[in-house]
């Protein structure tokens, strides 16, 4: 009894996981004391790496509360495909690739309730895979203990970090775990120059194609791991005959177009090519706040200089750049220079084109950073070095903890830290439960808004492909058309039990009834109105009831 008290006492995992950061730091400087390390041991360094962002992350396996809204959109994208599994006919989740969807379903086909715990060990998984497929692809480049040094300010950023925007399972996971796939396969064709195999090219670049169905954004990153495999295998043409070279070349093509051309097949057979043609490539392609590339870029600092614990992690890179005085001089990996550069560069891009500003995009940047990390590292293999590099990282990510510890009974959403274990059960609100007088979990709920966590908390798919609506309400009138097209399709093929005004206080963004309620939406409203009755008001939402099923479910 009293072990299980103590784990639900929000001090002990503060401490636990600052203990967990020192003995990671304390191994870490003892290891470097020794000239060789076995691989067991290095292994071995390399769990409790992983067991320092375990130990930070745990609580929030059992929380089962939106952290951020994205959250819900994904997951209701999630029980929609489980019930019907068609993308771009059931759901679309703009800028979230369908695979990011497909697999946050997968725990239902297990048996698992699609919750927020689901979604965050789900995406918790994904993590650990980009740590792991990271550390490997350092150590591919350099060497172990370049690797777990390189990735330790990374690894204490996501551990240590309270901004939700980097705690929640974010929309990015996939593709940042298939990027850390895609560098780990580059790595090892590096590391033994074996760019002339086709089985790996190929594997190389349909790891590569699958991100643009992750989310798109990581693209550009991909592009430049298969760009720089490319390289290398023309670099290597001249130790190849001609027939081993087009071979080669071939299935680095073939690798790279066979999923996409997979996509295009299904969505024609199933009828919604058009549907991810406009809305997914194009949509994406034109996706942007409004202004110009150079002018996210002007902007790009004071965004960076907001996000304290970013600062922090990027804090140790900084400091390590000052190591530029001391000269590289008989360096042989300028073109790993050149590869980590690019990759920094064009997850930078990825980051700042489309000038929202969502700070979870900076995700994107902590693995290249890292990679940078290495660069500087491997040169400086004194033990010494070593000491001052984790006591460094210790005192950044300290000081920024202790300066925002006051902050956490300040936020609703800190529950997670200060009820550890007691927030299990999936909250139901009001809202959802007047829903569930007239529908059942499994049947379509359609919510107009932004506020997809009702159909999390019924378990009941979207109804129509938006599962948020600020592209029927906002934007251009050409987008408006399009997507106000799709919705009155949807919706009259779904003929939900039940439809939610959200707007609102507990809609995102989309507050204002008069200029954002649904009845802007003429055809909307008639539909609405010709097949639904108002049921009444819950919590600022509207809710109404196909006329059918006005007296409430037994």
């Amino acid at each position: 009894m009293l072990a299980v008290n103590l784990l639900k006492t929000p001090i002990f995992w503060e401490i636990a996981g600052w203990l967990a950061f020192l003995v990671v730091s304390g191994l870490f400087i003892i290891s470097d004391f020794r000239r060789h390390l076995p691989r067991w041991q290095q292994v071995g360094l390399l769990v409790v790496l992983i067991g320092l962002l375990v130990t930070n992350r745990l609580l929030l396996l059992f929380f089962n509360r939106e952290l951020n809204p994205d959250e819900s959109q994904l997951l209701s994208q999630a029980i929609t495909l489980f019930h019907h599994p068609v993308y771009w006919q059931s759901t679309d989740g703009a800028t979230m690739g369908p695979l990011s969807s497909y697999v946050a379903s997968l725990p239902a086909y297990l048996g698992y309730p699609l919750d927020y715990i689901a979604l965050r060990r789900t995406a918790f998984l994904c993590l650990l895979i980009t740590l792991i497929s990271g550390y490997f692809t350092i150590e591919n480049f350099f060497n172990p203990r370049t690797a777990r040094l390189a990735l330790l300010p990374g690894v204490a950023f996501l551990a240590f970090t309270y901004n939700h925007d980097f705690l929640h399972a974010t929309n990015e996971q996939l593709s940042l775990t298939l990027l850390g796939l895609a560098f780990w396969q580059y790595s090892r064709l590096w590391r033994n120059q074996s760019f002339d195999s086709v089985g790996e090219m190929a594997l190389l670049s349909f790891t590569g194609s699958l991100i643009a169905f992750a989310k798109l954004q990581g693209v550009p990153t991909a592009l430049v791991i298969v760009a720089a495999a490319l390289l290398g295998l023309w670099f290597q043409r001249p130790k190849m005959t001609a027939a081993r070279f087009w071979a080669t070349f071939m299935g680095l093509l073939a690798g790279g177009v066979a999923f996409p051309l997979l996509v295009v097949f299904l969505t024609w057979h199933f009828g919604v090519f058009e549907d991810f043609k406009q809305f997914y490539v194009f949509g994406n392609l034109s996706y942007s706040a409004g202004a110009s590339f150079w002018d996210y870029l002007a902007r790009f600092p004071a965004f960076v200089m907001r996000t304290t614990d970013f600062l922090v992690f990027l804090i140790p890179t900084a400091v390590l750049l000052t190591s530029l005085l001391l000269g590289r001089k008989g360096e042989k990996k300028n073109g790993l220079l050149l590869f980590i550069l690019a990759s920094l560069v064009a997850s930078g891009y990825a980051v700042i084109k489309p000038g929202s500003e969502f700070m979870h995009y900076l995700l994107y940047l902590v693995f290249p950073v890292c990679l940078l990390n290495a660069w500087f590292i491997d040169r400086l293999t004194a033990p010494v070095y070593t000491i001052g590099w984790v006591t460094l990282i210790g005192l950044c990510f300290g000081v920024n903890a202790a300066r925002q510890f006051h902050q956490l009974a300040q936020h609703p959403l800190n529950a997670y830290r200060l009820q550890p274990f007691q927030l299990q059960q999936l909250f139901i609100s009001p809202t959802s439960e007047a829903v569930q007088q007239y529908a059942r979990s499994g049947e379509d709920l359609v919510v107009w808004g932004w506020a997809p966590r009702y159909n999390v908390e019924m378990q009941m798919p979207q109804g129509v492909c938006d599962n948020h609506t600020i592209r029927c309400i906002i934007g251009g009138a050409e987008a408006q058309t399009l997507h106000r097209a799709r919705y009155i399709r949807n919706i009259t093929a779904s003929r939900p039990p039940v439809f939610l005004d959200a707007v609102g206080p507990n809609s995102f963004w989309l507050s204002d009834r008069a200029t954002q309620g649904y009845e802007n939406f003429p055809e909307l409203k008639r539909f609405i109105d010709t097949h639904y009755q108002f049921a009444g008001e819950v919590a600022r939402t509207r809710i109404y009831v196909r006329t059918d099923r006005l007296r409430p479910q037994e």
